[in-house]
């Protein structure tokens, strides 16, 4: 205690008269001087790698020092104030309540007294809380009777929380002792069970974006699912299903093992430490680990200098962490749930049988703690089980088997009984997502598969995908499930062929092993190939089947690749792609491999438009294997879909879809709804009137909107538009070029507000429109447009993933054009950008593929440079440090003076 604050408190104490000399400035100084010097000495202990636990309670220390000596000046200063401590209390509530303060959480106080408000109470709360404001603190202040307390603590949850969570800080024991017994009584009646239950439902599942996505680029470390405030949820919960409790009491309780404990500690821990780091890096209450603060808290807790490899450790460990808390709650709701009910199995059932499946759960012997020992394969054998019965482990059962792990050594894994068991699990593709996830949240799968551990909460940012890879893996297998009632025109094909597939569970072997490989890098198909032929020699699979399962690992990125990024209508591709794939069988297991892998890239990656570039990949190389000539676009001007088309517009413009699909062709024709099609046919009929017709409309199943634009072709049109679209701070997700044989372009954009990530308002929409018109029909400079943007947001020049920039040129796919591959980091304008470099550079743009997934951007452009593939190597440096020169251009800016 400095040594101002601490004679002032001394003297209060000792001698109200003379204290009421000193000045209040004084006081106020002083008071702020000691929170200053004790903050430092904290955050000193913070940087030298103190616990994140530690440092909450140091700090809830300070609070507590500073608020009794602020409580004293208030009763030496207020008359007769130290009189009133005879029946008030001063407590400390929620978090602060728990002594878990960071350091920039609001100070949660209640003044708490017995019987009527007087002058002198409110005299002490005319003097603490502008006191409280003016040495810093925020706080939130309430005064109460005892009660008004209980009272509120009946009608509202969160007040009975926040008490139930209380903590005396100074004045009268038995006041506060007399609130608290009048909770613990309402904590055992049933008068909150309806409240409890639906405050469960929303933390487990009615999250709002992007909290509900524990894997989200840049989470909130306490709103987020897997942020503290699904440990908050959870301490609760034990506090009024057993009373007053601690973490530590959650061992003596039987509800996790010493080991579990220990790890749940551990994580909470990490990620206590990381919102103390935010909160002093931010000098403010700051708890999201956007992209900038994973750089700098990578850097602080010596993950490296803030390079990409550095933070994706950190994040790797975050995620694990948050993975826990996850966990946790879900035990404690699991928890509070079965007591509440009363459910559980028939006791005499589960002494005389094995395994018992009672409400939806999955029992083993009662008490027979050695019941996995006598057979280990039975680790298996109890997922084979839940697969059949659609049911899960019981909390028990659960403890049981994380307590048996070690069972599981290399006898086990090459074991033939454990291997049907397992084979028998991924036989059953649309079951097989949950029981091998229920593997893997209980341990089994990792160590069954220590390959498969390897790659837990492992992050590569160069990767799309959202997720860390195991994550990846579950939710791709999860897809299979998601297919009898998956809707777009490739989901009757995909579950046609599912149906059809001879051996399902070379699939889903082929799905669980195709990402193994990024244990030990981005570059992983050859180390996953290797992988899958070293786990299933372990498991004994047959020759045959190791075949062909490696075959599918090896090329799982080959279908989606020739979809997405190349020209389909290419027979030369699709021939060279069917003589790869040499039989039906393969084909569809790899048409199946290429939904699950994209579908498991990110929340809302997977869309029409993709199942569509699959779909027209998956008939012509059909097609082709069974040889049919007839094409997959033929006569679609008289399919019922067509018909749906014309039953949308008007009657004049019927006669013009037979020509229109004519031109466009099948995957224009799969990629769009009919009243899509319909749409764009008026975009093109107004088009040839006025010169341009925009149309913006929401995509709710993307949560973006989609910009429709039809005007003439011509030279940088493309660019342009990208331009037009940067100009106004919006984000192109996603692009589909069409061009009629008459000149007109369908150009269909998926685009979102940049600065908000959300669908374009109705004045943003305006905006777009008058821009597009003003830059494509009055001719005026997009580029002045973009770098005004740019002033008002300069930061949008860099790329918000630390993804490696990454640009190839492949003069094989195509025999009359160049394909330039882009890989990087999106941010607002890339497109833009890159498609100026490449005019400036003399390219001609003939078609180009843009998807951007989880915020990595891979665009492919169809070019030509003076009308002749770019095969000579200078040509395509230049052209290559062009591009990489547009993608970053903050050294170029600033190189002539730029500012930021």
């Amino acid at each position: 205690m400095s040594e101002t604050f601490s004679r002032q408190v001394e003297l209060a104490q000792a001698d109200a008269a003379r204290f009421r000399e000193i000045p209040r400035a004084d006081c106020v100084a002083a008071t702020r001087e000691y929170i200053q010097g004790r903050r430092k000495e904290i955050r000193a202990r913070h940087n030298a790698g103190e616990s994140g636990g530690t440092v909450l309670r140091k700090l809830s220390e300070t609070a507590d020092t500073v608020l009794r000596g602020v409580v004293a000046f208030a009763g030496a200063s207020v008359e007769r104030g130290r009189s009133v401590f005879s029946r008030a209390a001063v407590c400390a509530l929620g978090g602060y309540g728990r002594a878990e303060l960071s350091p920039h959480s609001d100070l949660d106080v209640c003044l708490l007294y017995e019987g009527s408000l007087d002058g002198r109470i409110e005299a002490l709360n005319g003097y603490l809380i502008p006191f409280l404001w003016d040495i810093g603190f925020d706080v939130g202040y309430a005064t109460r009777s005892v009660q008004d307390a209980i009272g509120l603590a009946k009608e509202d949850m969160h007040a009975f929380t926040s008490l139930l969570e209380g903590r005396l800080v100074t004045g009268d024991n038995s006041t506060f002792a007399r609130l608290m017994l009048s909770v613990r009584e309402l904590q055992a009646s049933s008068m909150f069970d309806d409240y409890v239950h639906r405050k469960i439902r929303e933390r487990e599942q009615g999250l709002v974006e992007p909290h509900n996505d524990l894997f989200t680029p840049e989470p909130d470390v306490k709103e987020n699912a897997g942020g503290l405030r699904d440990f908050h949820t959870a301490l609760w919960l034990l506090m009024i299903a057993y009373g007053s409790v601690s973490l530590d009491d959650v061992v003596g309780l039987g509800l996790l093992p010493p080991e579990e404990h220990l790890e749940l500690v551990n994580a909470l821990d990490f990620i206590w430490r990381i919102r103390n780091e935010l909160h002093f890096h931010a000098d403010r209450a700051e708890d999201r680990l956007t992209f900038a603060n994973q750089r700098h808290v990578a850097k602080a807790f010596g993950y490296g200098q803030g390079e990409e490899h550095g933070i994706s450790r950190l994040m790797q460990d975050y995620y694990g962490a948050a993975r826990r808390l996850r966990a946790f709650l879900r035990m404690t709701c699991h928890n509070y749930g079965q007591q509440s009910n009363g459910t559980g199995p028939d006791e005499s059932a589960l002494q005389s049988n094995d395994i018992v499946i009672a409400n939806g759960q999955l029992h083993v012997g009662q008490g027979d703690k050695s019941w996995f020992a006598e057979a280990p394969v039975r680790l298996i054998e109890v997922f084979w089980a839940c697969t059949r019965h659609n049911a899960v482990l019981s909390p028990a059962t659960q403890r049981l088997v994380a307590g048996s792990l070690d069972l599981i050594n290399d006898t086990v894994r090459a074991n033939d009984i454990a291997r049907r068991f397992f084979v028998a699990i991924c036989n059953r593709p649309l079951q097989a997502g949950s029981a091998l996830r229920q593997m893997a949240n209980a341990g089994v799968l990792g160590r069954y598969m220590p390959e498969f551990a390897a790659v837990q909460n492992v992050i590569r940012y160069e990767d799309f995908h959202h997720y860390p890879v195991d994550e990846h893996t579950l939710v791709a297998l999860e897809a299979l499930a998601r297919l009898p009632e998956a809707k777009g025109a490739a989901a009757p094909f995909l579950a046609e062929a599912l149906e059809h597939l001879t051996d399902p569970y070379v699939l889903v072997l082929a799905i669980l092993l195709h990402d193994l490989g990024k244990a030990a890098g981005e570059v992983h198909v050859d180390e996953s190939v290797q992988i899958t032929h070293e786990v299933c020699r372990r498991m004994g699979m047959s020759g045959d089947d190791e075949e062909r399962i490696a075959f599918l690992v090896s090329q799982h990125l080959l279908m989606s690749n020739i979809a997405l990024y190349r020209d389909s209508d290419d027979e030369d591709i699709v021939r060279d792609f069917a003589n790869t794939v040499k039989t039906e069988q393969r084909l569809r297991a790899l048409f199946l491999l290429s939904y699950a892998d994209l579908a498991a890239v990110g929340p809302g990656v997977w869309n029409d438009w993709k199942g569509a570039l699959l779909l027209k990949l998956y008939l012509k190389a059909e097609r082709m294997l069974l040889g049919k000539s007839q094409r997959p676009d033929d006569a679609l001007w008289d399919s019922p879909k067509a018909q749906e088309v014309r039953e949308h517009i008007a009657d004049s413009l019927k006669p013009e879809v037979e020509e229109h699909l004519r031109d466009l062709g099948y995957r224009y024709f799969a990629a769009f709804r009919p009243e899509q099609i319909a749409s764009h046919l008026e975009c093109v009929s107004g088009a040839a009137t006025s010169g341009l017709e925009v149309r913006a409309s929401k995509d709710n199943e993307m949560n973006m909107s989609e910009v429709v634009i039809a005007t003439q072709d011509r030279a940088g049109l493309f660019s342009q538009i990208a331009g037009s679209l940067a100009s106004q701070l919006i984000d192109v997700n996603g692009a589909a070029l069409f061009t009629r044989s008459d000149g007109c372009v369908v150009d269909c954009f998926l685009v979102s507000d940049a600065r908000h990530r959300r669908p374009l308002t109705e004045r943003q929409c305006a905006a777009v429109k008058r821009t597009l018109r003003a830059v494509l029909i009055d001719k005026e400079d997009v580029q002045a447009l973009v770098d005004n943007s740019r002033r008002r947001l300069f930061a949008l020049l860099q790329p918000r993933v630390p993804v490696r920039t990454d640009v190839q040129f492949d003069n094989d796919s195509s025999r009359t054009h160049t394909v330039i591959d882009i890989y990087t980091g999106d941010r607002t304008g890339l497109l833009y950008d890159i498609t100026r470099a490449m005019a400036g550079a003399g390219l001609d743009i003939a078609s180009a593929r843009i998807a951007t997934d989880a915020r990595r951007v891979r665009d492919a452009f169809y070019v030509t440079l003076n009308n002749r593939k770019i095969e000579d190597r200078d040509e395509q440096a230049a052209i290559e440090s062009a591009i990489r020169q547009a993608i970053h251009p903050r050294p170029a800016v600033e190189a002539k003076g730029g500012s930021s």
